[in-house]
């Protein structure tokens, strides 16, 4: 169940931030999860997990929890300590084809202010997108 499901019965519209919020949730919950699931798999203990990552039992116990923020080199790191490689699959949304088998693009031009120079790139552009936000 989400987190969404759980505080929300789904007759109302929910706000861009409180979608936000939801998918943040959800991806906290998950990982822990399924990182305490693998712990509980390979029958490892939180002392033993903080000492191959060369951390105090409060910082795992803090990470696992979600009560601490957990940054991707943590995840990694905790991924290695219990003997996998992390990967991380983001959805890519499908672009529109001109029918070549290439998405229609618009150069772009990009300023470096540091080195001074300029160089065009080219995007794959969707109209759709064209209101969303980046990081």
């Amino acid at each position: 169940m989400s987190a969404k499901e759980m505080f929300n019965s789904g007759s109302e519209n929910s706000s861009n931030a409180e979608e936000r919020a939801y998918a943040r949730e959800d991806l906290i919950f998950n990982t822990t999860e399924d990182l305490l699931l693998m712990i509980e798999d390979l029958n490892l203990t939180k002392v033993e997990l903080a000492k191959r990552l060369g951390k105090s039992k409060s910082y795992v116990t803090q990470v696992l929890s979600g009560s601490r923020n957990m940054t991707l080199g943590s995840f990694s790191d905790i991924c290695f300590a219990l003997g996998f490689k992390p990967e991380i699959k983001i959805p890519v949304k499908e672009s529109t084809s001109n029918g070549n088998g290439w998405a229609k693009a618009e150069a772009k031009t990009v300023v470096t202010t540091k080195l001074e120079t300029s160089r065009k790139i080219y995007l794959a552009h969707d109209e759709s997108w064209a209101n969303c936000k980046v990081a």
